[in-house]
């Protein structure tokens, strides 16, 4: 594990107030509720995602491949325009591993990282790290478990561990290891962006870059060649233990120590630093500006907007309702007397709001000619209660009193609408058959209006 030296400037001010919002961000989010629920919360029993106060079931899957969509757009699009600023500036392993050697250097002071540091000190650091470990754990999994279920536990424990608690414990121990011991072998070896950023990339992405046109050849003892005084500094502040001088490398996760380092080292010599953020065609060709606006770059916005518009019509033409009709197929469709025939129906409504709702069901369209009526559970009403962020199911009868022109075609379809008395923009539609039974083999037109079965 490489311990670089600490370096203050610009660059790191500025990652150090993103961190901290981002930090915040993570921890504090999880306790946050809108409309009786929490702001973020994948709840997997229940087979719900929670957001802002909306309410997503698996049935709408295709919200999670458009995000998942959108944040791989995300990904290409700010790549190729600033390089990896994730990896310096967002990556939880960079942010994390600062926060750790933060926490060392102040128990150990400049005996951090180094072999003849204090054992009583060191331990000490490893147990502000362990729980350091456990409160990032703790507020991961609060994005699954709702955090005050989970800290009512902690003030009543019990031999009756819960599953998130083996969760917490996994996840408290993989983090501890990865950033006190693994670190930045991570971002070497095993992170794929690292892998896949220079496809994403070209000359005009603006990244950490060394100014080799000003600094090469590097100077050597007194004899003064380029403006690099080969100090070094920039390889002993890198996390990775790279030399940025030796041109772009997959293992630079782009976070400036580097830069902050040479312009403290310039200034003496009252130049400007040879490391910054450009891009390779701003060092070959100098007073040359960034080109933003490139064929890729186009064409990774467009795909962006493309996508984030359609999540933007689908969310907002969205009924947070699921409705499922199927016929019922233990019991087939039935003569019952004074020619009129009934169908079953098994109904799966969901409410996805914190609302309770009274539905009421309607035939919206049909090309059905005779009278028809619906019954919900064996009763005589069509409506039924939907408590909010709750899931019923239901047995639906539709009864028809057969016209002349229904029997003419077995299947009919039948469009069925569920909607809120309350609030009619709450509704949502299905298309359902409704089948004759196989018994009724024509229609004779009596003053009784009876049917005429065919032996």
């Amino acid at each position: 594990m490489i311990i670089s030296r600490p370096m203050q400037g610009k660059i790191r001010t500025a990652r150090n107030y993103v961190q901290v919002f981002l930090v915040l961000l993570f921890f504090i989010t999880p306790w946050i509720h809108w409309d009786g629920f929490q702001i973020i919360r994948l709840d997997i029993p229940d087979r719900k995602f929670f957001l802002f106060g909306h309410i997503f079931i698996p049935q709408e899957g295709y919200f999670l491949h458009l995000f998942l969509i959108a944040a791989g757009l995300c990904l290409f699009f700010f790549t190729t325009l600033i390089g990896r600023v994730w990896c310096g500036w967002a990556c939880p392993q960079t942010i994390y591993s600062d926060i750790f050697d933060w926490i060392g250097r102040r128990i150990q002071n400049s005996k951090y990282g180094k072999q003849d540091a204090n054992r009583s000190l060191v331990v000490l650091t490893h147990i502000a790290w362990i729980f350091v470990s456990f409160a990032a754990s703790f507020a991961w999994i609060s994005y699954f478990i709702d955090p005050y279920q989970m800290l009512s536990y902690f003030k009543n424990p019990n031999l009756d561990f819960p599953t998130w608690s083996l969760f917490l414990g996994f996840f408290t121990f993989a983090m501890y290891a990865d950033i006190a011991f693994i670190r930045e072998q991570f971002c070497k070896y095993a992170c794929p962006y690292a892998r896949f950023q220079t496809v994403m990339m070209d000359n005009h992405s603006v990244n950490i870059t060394y100014d080799y046109s000003r600094g090469e050849p590097r100077r050597k003892g007194q004899t003064k060649i380029g403006d690099c005084t080969a100090c070094n500094m920039c390889l002993v502040v890198c996390p990775t233990g790279i030399d940025i001088r030796d041109g772009a490398n997959p293992w630079c996760i782009a976070c400036g120590k580097c830069s902050d380092a040479c312009t403290k080292q310039m200034a003496k010599e009252d130049k400007k630093s040879l490391i910054g953020y450009w891009s390779e065609n701003q060092i070959s060709e100098k007073g040359s500006p960034i080109r933003w606006i490139r064929p890729r770059t186009i064409i990774y916005a467009f795909f962006l907007i493309l996508t984030l518009s359609s999540i933007g019509v689908l969310l907002s033409n969205r009924i947070p309702l699921y409705l499922s009709v199927l016929p019922d197929r233990n019991i087939q469709p039935m003569l019952v007397q004074d020619g009129i025939v009934r169908n079953f129906y098994e109904v799966q409504m969901q409410n996805l709001t914190s609302k309770d709702r009274t539905l009421k069901f309607e035939i919206e369209n049909s090309d059905l000619q005779g009278e028809r009526r619906i019954l919900v559970g064996g009763t005589e009403e069509a409506t039924v209660e939907l408590k909010g962020n709750s899931e019923e199911r239901y047995r639906l009868f539709i009864e028809l009193k057969i016209a002349e022109q229904d029997v003419k075609r077995r299947s009919h379809d039948i469009k069925l609408k569920v909607i809120d008395i309350q609030d009619f923009e709450y509704s949502k539609s299905e298309t359902i058959p409704f089948l004759l039974p196989v018994s009724i083999s024509g229609w004779k037109l009596p003053n009784d209006e009876r049917i005429v079965h065919g032996r």
